[in-house]
């Protein structure tokens, strides 16, 4: 509870009143910008058609433009599906990770009862357990060896 508390404090220090008007207001200059720049793509979009058209037949421009259009669009879309793959890939790394450690701490778990029960086997771990702490206290923290 002593880590809860400085978190709750700190939520009813904040004024809801003026968060909930500051996010409003961002949302409508936000609305507004996005709305001007929309219209700013589409006016550089319409200049391009009318100068591919003074240079060719205006459907010919037009088919120009969309085939832009849809190469852009297209690209956007393997980027997306690049970050996607990406970020799988990190997860299921990330979990076989912390799968790993599961299955340490349930065979750690497993044998307990039996090191418990062995004063030697007891000793070694109290000792063992001391060493770890302290290494990591001496250390600078919980350093495993996989970023290096």
């Amino acid at each position: 509870m002593g880590g809860l508390a400085p978190i709750v404090a700190s939520l009813l220090a904040v004024d809801i009143h003026a968060f909930t008007k500051r996010l409003r207001r961002n949302a409508v200059l936000y609305a507004i910008a996005g709305f001007f720049m929309l219209t700013a793509y589409a006016a550089g979009v319409t200049a391009f058609g009318i100068y591919l058209a003074t240079m060719m037949h205006p459907a010919v421009a037009a088919a120009v433009v969309a085939f832009a259009a849809f190469i852009v669009a297209l690209i956007f879309f393997a980027a997306v599906m690049l970050a996607n793959r990406a970020e799988e890939k990190r997860k299921r790394q990330a979990a076989a990770a912390n799968s790993g450690k599961a299955m340490m701490v349930t065979a750690a778990i497993t044998a307990l009862p039996m090191v418990i029960r062995s004063r030697p086997l007891a000793a070694v771990a109290i000792a063992g357990g001391l060493a770890m702490v302290l290494g990591r206290t001496f250390t600078g923290g919980s350093h495993t060896g996989e970023d290096a």
